[in-house]
């Protein structure tokens, strides 16, 4: 139980300095790209959950938030954290091993073994929280309109919903191009227009039924 509680403490110390041995491994890049990616591929996977079921006739308010909460949630656990988790601590270990043999002795007790064991914690966190909060966010007008604080029709709160994922891809595009250093605007535009498209081909499909 003392061994337990002693590794308990350990952990917690190492996760403290998660932001350390990210700088240490320079992975706080990688951290950054997973959480884009996701972020971009759960709103717009949310995008098309939300306006496939306006189409399909659905009226139930709990029934748009549980398909796109649960979808993005799924995605940003299993896809999101875990398989990132898994992909990069096998990246990280392997790296490891392959300075051991360079350097002839075990780095498991060194900063850089401690890093290589909790920068897969650190860049699955962000890849996760891209995947799920995001999409989650972008159902507000929904949740707020279950919760009674809103009153609507089903179709404004299904495109305010789709308005509110809208804002959030500019405001990625926006972060790439500060990023990258080119114009903010207009990388929020290019990312923004992405997700319009996909509502065009969804109002587009709506008014041929």
């Amino acid at each position: 139980m003392i061994k337990v509680l002693e590794r308990l403490v350990q952990a917690l110390r190492e996760l403290r300095n998660l932001g350390r041995y990210a700088a240490i491994l320079e992975a706080k890049s990688i951290a950054r790209r997973m959480f884009v990616t996701n972020s971009f591929d759960g709103l717009l996977s949310s995008l098309g959950v939300l306006l496939g079921s306006y189409i399909a006739g659905e009226e139930s308010i709990g029934s748009y938030i549980g398909a796109v909460i649960g979808a993005s949630f799924s995605l940003g656990f299993f896809s999101g954290f875990v398989a990132t988790f898994l992909s990069e601590r096998a990246e990280r270990l392997r790296e490891l091993r392959r300075t051991e043999q360079a350097m002839a002795r075990p780095l498991s007790d060194t900063i850089y073994g401690k890093a290589a064991r909790v920068v897969p914690l650190y860049v699955s966190v962000w890849s996760g929280i891209g995947a799920a909060v995001l999409p989650a966010v972008g159902v507000s007008p929904l949740l707020l309109a279950r919760l009674g604080i809103l009153t609507a029709s089903m179709r404004t709160l299904v495109f305010a919903s789709a308005a509110v994922m809208l804002a959030e891809l500019f405001l990625i595009g926006v972060y790439l191009g500060r990023i990258s250093g080119e114009n903010p605007l207009v990388s929020g535009l290019r990312t923004a227009a992405i997700g319009l498209a996909a509502v065009a081909l969804f109002t587009l499909i709506g008014i041929a039924r």
